[in-house]
């Protein structure tokens, strides 16, 4: 008698019930699994953040034939797909964004319930390009790379702030040192690092836009492009080269990939937005992006001692929709 109440209560502390789904039920904003029987059943529940997927596997528990094998989509359920394996059954659930979830039986039946969740999940790092006593490139004497680079990271920052957690390495006219610029995203455990930059050249005669991404190989020209750039730390006593990558090798292939795709999009986006020459993607090492743990792009947004370029880049209408097409580029690769 003692050890059948021993072995009751272990039961009843893992909820080792099994039973029949006779039927899946669709609320306004849950979806309920209907069991036959009068006890729970035991489950187990596994979720990945990363891709909004819950997956519910109810233990010893078979599918009742009658049950329809539908997919329960909603406002708050992108794909629902049913599993059918020896004595359990289990569902695969795709959150939509911002979405959140919570679970309880009602009686003996199990209900998963949704609701639109304030917490947003990728957080996007945005670095304006040099500022401060660094005015980075210089048009015709008076147009400072820094001031329109910050103008079109902060629309940046307004369109994308409505669906993502931003960051900005800077949001006023300040010197922040090349090292510091992935660490503040590092730090924020941001999933992707946009620097936005506008180029210059010894001949006037150059013009477009071009978007960078980090790699240990670069062609001539990206490797002085980078240079420019990585001078920054050299000039105010930072060593670039100590700006170590702190990705592995592995790491650094998935986010090599992921930014040249990322890359890809947002120079044809940009090129077509405000008519400007598309010059394509190339591979480079720059500090600020060695430094990011994660994918990343540096965008030219144009050439500022080009007139035709920095008459484009200067208008704030083209800022803005330079803005716009970056957010969507974040969107389209993110959601």
């Amino acid at each position: 008698m003692k050890k059948y109440i021993i072995m009751m209560l272990l039961c009843l502390g893992t909820l080792c019930f099994g039973g029949t789904i006779s039927t899946v039920k669709e609320g306004k904003n849950y979806i309920s699994f209907v069991f036959t029987g009068e006890q729970k059943s035991k489950y187990e529940i596994n979720y990945d953040a990363y891709n909004r997927l819950v997956f519910i596997e109810f233990l010893d528990s078979n599918m009742s034939s009658t049950v329809i094998d539908k997919n329960f989509t909603s406002n708050y359920v992108e794909m629902f797909k049913t599993v059918k394996y020896s004595k359990s059954t289990g569902f695969f659930i795709k959150l939509k964004k911002n979405v959140s979830y919570s679970t309880k039986y009602v009686g003996k039946n199990f209900q998963i319930s949704f609701v639109n969740s304030n917490k947003k999940q990728y957080t996007i790092a945005i670095d304006p390009g040099h500022g401060g006593k660094d005015s980075g490139a210089v048009g015709f004497g008076k147009y400072y790379e820094k001031v329109v680079v910050l103008e079109v990271s902060k629309y940046l920052r307004d369109e994308l702030k409505k669906d993502f957690n931003v960051i900005m390495t800077r949001d006023t006219d300040v010197f922040i040192p090349l090292g510091e610029r992935p660490r503040k995203a590092n730090n924020a455990k941001a999933d992707l690092y946009i620097s936005i930059h506008a180029n210059s050249a010894v001949s006037d005669k150059l013009n477009g836009v071009e978007v960078f991404y980090f790699s240990k190989k670069s062609s001539p020209y990206a490797e002085r492009i980078a240079a420019f750039e990585n001078s920054v730390g050299d000039k105010y006593g930072e060593k670039s080269g100590n700006i170590v990558q702190i990705m592995g090798e592995l790491a650094y292939k998935k986010n090599q990939e992921n930014s040249i795709s990322f890359a890809k999009e947002t120079v044809n986006a940009l090129s077509s937005a405000i008519g400007l020459r598309n010059r394509g993607i190339h591979g480079a090492n720059f500090a600020v992006l060695r430094g990011f743990n994660g994918p990343g792009v540096l965008i030219e947004i144009g050439f500022i001692n080009n007139k035709e370029d920095l008459r484009k880049i200067w208008d704030k209408n083209n800022q803005k929709k330079m803005a716009k097409e970056i957010a969507k580029t974040v969107r389209a690769n993110f959601y």
